[in-house]
């Protein structure tokens, strides 16, 4: 049978969200002092933003189409950036690839903000009462 199959650019945003939820820097900081765990309304608040570049191959390519990403982020205070950028980068591509057989030309982490601890105290004494 023949055919090429293409992936929307909204199944690359999913995939690679789901990968950032692996990145646990991004979402939570498993740390001693109150700062483990964040609530569910915390995350979505602080979730990475992704956008995406694909290329299809052309009909005449017999290669795989290839993409990029944009994913801007929230990070923890106290969190090392470059490892941080460095794991989720390599889990982002991991993931694309292994699920969409798409090669990942490059992942841009920006950092847009850092929260800081009491960001996280007030978050949870926040949702306190419906817990």
């Amino acid at each position: 049978m023949s055919g090429k199959t293409f992936i929307s650019d909204s199944v690359f945003v999913d995939i690679a969200r789901e990968a950032m939820r692996k990145v646990e820097e991004v979402y939570k900081q498993e740390r001693k002092g109150g700062l483990a765990g964040f609530t569910r309304m915390f995350v979505d608040r602080f979730a990475p933003q992704i956008t995406v570049k694909k290329t299809d191959p052309t009909e005449f390519e017999e290669t795989t189409g290839s993409v990029a990403f944009e994913v801007k982020v929230s990070v923890v205070y106290g969190v090392k950036i470059p490892e941080v950028a460095e794991k989720a980068r390599d889990i982002i591509i991991s993931e694309v690839e292994t699920l969409t057989g798409y090669s990942v030309e490059k992942v841009d982490l920006v950092v847009e903000r850092v929260i800081k601890p009491e960001e996280l105290h007030e978050e949870k004494n926040e949702q306190s009462p419906e817990e």
